[in-house]
Parts: structure tokens; sequence; C-alpha cells
């Protein structure tokens, strides 16, 4: 299998403050930084202690745990962009939902994923010297943390990734995407030899998620992830076919994620599920539903509601969300809307199982090999996420369900939209609206998991949301957004400019276009 080399930097901006800080504060250094009772060297060999106390963090780059994190790079991007959720404060007038984002918000993606990832993926390197099992895990990791990197910017460092390098060079995405895929398939073949010969388990005490350092289940997960990354590019790259029909015939060896107990969550005791934190603490309370999967979910009766949202404080509405992009919003004038509904120490989702039959679906709709029918992919998928709802009593009613009108009614009686047309029947039907079909209950299926709702509007058009209400990107530096398509892609940070001009400059000649929120990514659909 083809491997590249992967070498590189630590990070950028927020590294070079890190490095000035450390540089400023070295003078007591032996003295702050020896502690008699740490453990010794010997003592983090033992077990892999000294390379799994570095996955936690690393895993968290995938998606997050810490609510901070969570807000900025999850749900102020994607579950807002994706008509998952609606962050009902001004932020003063620059955000992602109004297409006008200051840097604050729009570069946190980028510069703490290259920063806080890699710091530790080069010490991984180190240890394993790019060999063994250990570092093929780091690798699905790796290739599943940069993907939101590259999907919501476009062009970005990869293959010449190197410790302590702040140059750069960039690829296009297609080369980040095609690189991915190598690394993502020397990882299956490296692991299911280790799987082979007897080995079940890897780093379990330091596995954050569900899958409690299950080999099997990663690379499950890789091959599924391969599966979507081959959806993502069928319009635009010639090779997508093959890199999806093989990930569907690997379903014998290396597995898809086809089943409720697959699906990769992030699990936690000692913190707070942060959509939880969001939406229902004191000091936040400024996480909504958004008005599109509210909207969809009550044309269509879907019984997942009362597992997706919380019971609104509006009787004829028990179930209702926000408007997106609303400049000069108040937290207090939303208080009785719904918002997502996670317990306190809910996991957070990663992957769900659903999502590969609905991966399926439209590879089979593409008249691609996909084990079955493009209609029975596409109805295990809805059935898979009835299972992880609960609601499994109620499928056979749901899927029934024909065409339905789609209208908006804001309880505040402010941003009404009556009429927004209709979208097609749960019930299958070879009607021209096959496509569509898939995505809207792709992306119902996929609550909360943002970025993979953003890139399917982009790719595909659909769902068709109603986008925001204010548009402030008019006059912005980084151009003005169409209010139909809304924002295509997030601007480089502003640490690449500083750093990095030279090879940034090349990345935007990959991209194709200039340096704007309205320039498509690579895969999108350009019309």
């Amino acid at each position: 299998m083809k491997q590249h080399t992967i070498k590189r930097l630590f990070g950028r901006g927020v590294l070079g403050v890190a490095l000035l800080a450390a540089a400023a504060c070295t003078g007591n250094f032996e003295e702050y930084n020896t502690k008699p009772y740490r453990p010794t060297d010997e003592d983090l060999v033992g077990d892999n202690v000294g390379i799994g106390i570095l996955f936690p963090s690393m895993m968290e780059w995938m998606t997050h745990y810490q609510v901070n994190a969570s807000q900025y790079q999850d749900v102020l991007i994607g579950d807002e962009l994706g008509g998952y959720c609606s962050a009902v404060k001004p932020y003063q007038g620059q955000n992602i939902s109004t297409y006008n984002p200051s840097d604050s918000f729009n570069d946190p993606l980028f510069n703490n994923t290259f920063s806080n990832f890699y710091g530790n993926y080069f010490q991984v390197l180190s240890s394993t010297g790019g060999e063994g099992a250990v570092y093929q895990l780091a690798q699905i990791i790796r290739v599943a943390s940069m993907l939101r990197v590259t999907d919501a910017y476009g062009p970005n460092p990869y293959s010449k990734m190197q410790n302590g390098t702040f140059s750069v060079p960039y690829d296009s995405q297609r080369d980040v995407y095609l690189a991915m895929i190598d690394d993502l398939n020397a990882a299956m073949e490296e692991l299911y030899t280790f799987v082979s010969a007897g080995n079940t388990t890897l780093l379990a005490d330091f596995d954050i998620s569900n899958y409690a350092g299950d080999v099997r289940s990663w690379i499950r997960f890789a091959n599924t992830l391969k599966l979507r990354m081959a959806i993502r590019m069928s319009g635009v790259e010639s090779s997508a076919r093959t890199i999806a029909e093989e990930a569907v015939a690997a379903r014998e060896t290396y597995g898809l994620i086809e089943t409720t107990a697959q699906s990769l969550y992030f699990v936690s005791t000692s913190r707070r599920n942060p959509f939880y934190t969001q939406a229902t603490s004191s000091s936040w309370q400024d996480l909504r539903s958004n008005a599109n999967i509210t909207m969809y979910m009550n044309a269509y009766s879907d019984p997942r509601r009362s597992s997706y949202f919380s019971t609104s404080g509006y009787a004829d509405q028990p179930y209702v969300g926000a408007r997106s992009g609303i400049d000069n919003v108040s937290v207090t004038d939303y208080t009785a809307f719904s918002y997502p509904l996670y317990g306190e120490t809910d996991p957070v989702p990663v992957m769900y199982a659903a999502e590969s039959w609905f991966l399926r679906a439209e590879g089979a709709l593409l008249g691609w090999s996909m084990g079955d029918t493009a209609e029975n992919l596409y109805n295990r998928g809805i059935e898979t996420s009835f299972e992880e709802a609960g609601c499994s009593s109620s499928l056979n009613t749901y899927m029934q369900t024909g065409a339905v009108s789609l209208s908006y009614t804001d309880p505040l009686g402010r941003n009404n939209a009556s009429d927004f047309g209709t979208a097609p029947s749960v019930a299958w039907a070879d009607d021209g609206q096959e496509l569509e079909r898939i995505i809207i209950q792709k992306w119902i299926a996929n609550h909360m998991i943002g970025h993979e709702a953003w890139a399917d509007f982009r790719r595909t058009g659909f769902p068709k949301m109603l986008m925001a209400v204010d548009n402030l990107s008019a006059g912005s530096m980084w151009g003005t957004v169409d209010s139909d398509r809304g924002m295509r892609r997030l601007h480089y940070p502003q640490s690449e400019y500083d750093n990095n001009r030279e090879n940034l400059q090349g990345g935007i000649q990959l991209l194709g276009g200039t340096d704007e929120h309205s320039t498509d990514v690579w895969w999108a659909k350009k019309n």
C-alpha cells in the first residue's frame, strides 16, 4: 500500500505564542518542573502509558467534548450552517450565522486543530518511528480530524507536514483526500494484521470513545470514513467509485458501521455533555434547535422529535426551533424554544450507523456496486436511525409518509416562512427525487453531526433550507455570500497570512478562487 511520508509542524500562530511564552519563562525551569513523585520515563514505557496519554486529546479533534471547543468548532460552524441549531447570541454582530464572522470565530477550527493535534501526533510518530498498530491508530484519528479542516477551508498542508516547521506547502484538496485514503488503507491493513495475530484491544485505558480500545471497531470506523470520503468526492473524482466499492467489498473483513452498537461516541462520566451545557447552563443558555430541522421533522410528524428536542414553552408548537442568522438576537427571547435534548452525561456522537446505509444508498443510486439496491439501503438507514433513537415501534407508519408541505411559524411573530415548498415522501419512489430523499433522511438521522450536514448541503443542495435572516456579508473583506447558497467555506486564518504567506498563496491558487466565503471547495456543487 502506498503511504505518504508525514512530517511537519506543531502549528502556527497559537504555537508561536506558546513558544514565545515558554522562552520567557525558562529561568527557573528545573525548579518549577521537577516533581519528586512524577513517574519516570521507565514507568511510562510500560503498557504504552507514555504514548497512550497522548491519545485522548488527539481524539477530541474529531469532535469536541470540551464545551468551549464544541461551541467554536462544532456548534457555531457545522451545526449552525448544517441546519441543526441556532446560537441565540449576537456575538458583537460578527458571527458565522450572519455570514460575516470575525477571525475569532473563523480561525479556531484551523489554528486549534493544527496546533493542538499535531503536538501530540508528532510525539507518537517519534516514539513509534511511524510503524506499528499504535501509530496506525493515530493515523485514523489524524484523518478524521483533518478532514473537518479541509472540508471547511479547502486546500491545506497535509503531505509535507514536518515537526517544528512554520513554512509548509499546501496540498490541493484532491491530493489531501487521496493521501487520506492512502493513510486509511495502510492503517486498516496493519491493524487487521494486528487483530489477526490475536490482539483485540489497543490503548483501552486511553480511548475516550465507546469503543474502549477495541481494534476491530476502529478498523470498521476507518472503512466507513473511507466510504464517506468517496461519496463526498463522487461528483468530481473519477476514482471515487473504485474507492467506495473497495470499502463496501471489504465489509466482510474490515467491516462497516452498520448497527447501533457500532456507532461511535465519545463518553465521559466526569465532564458534562457540551450540548447540554450550552443549552441549559445558566451561564450559557444560548443553544437552541434550528428552525430547519424542526420544520422538516414537524412536517413529517417524525417520532424521533421527542428524542432530539426539548419540549418548547408553546402549546401549539411543542417542538420549535429558531431561525439562524438573526442580527441583534437576544438569548432571553428564545428561552422557551426547543433545544437539542442531551442529558448531563450523555455521550457525544461522532458517527452514527445509519450514515453508512445512506452512503451506500447514494452510491447505489449512482450505479455503483453497494451490495444492495438504493431503495433497500435507504430503508435500512431509516430503520437503523429509529433504533438509535428508540422509536422502532413507529417505523412502519413513518415509512409510509408521503410528500409534505414545509412552513415555519415563529412564535415571536418575527421571522415566519410560510409556503416554503415541499419535501419528498419518506416512502421510496422512482420520481426523480431520490437523491433529495436520501440526503434529507441522512440529515435527520445525523442530528448534531453538523460538519457532515454542512458538507452534504454544499455538495448536493439538500436539504433546501431557510438561510440566514440577516445576511451581513455585504462589504466584508471576505466577500459577499449568496443568501440562497449560504457560506461555502471559511477563509484562511490570519496566522497563515502572517507566518506562511507564500505557501498560503499557493493554496489559494489551488482553491481555484479567491479566499472568500462564497468560493466553493473542490467537491462542492457549483450552482
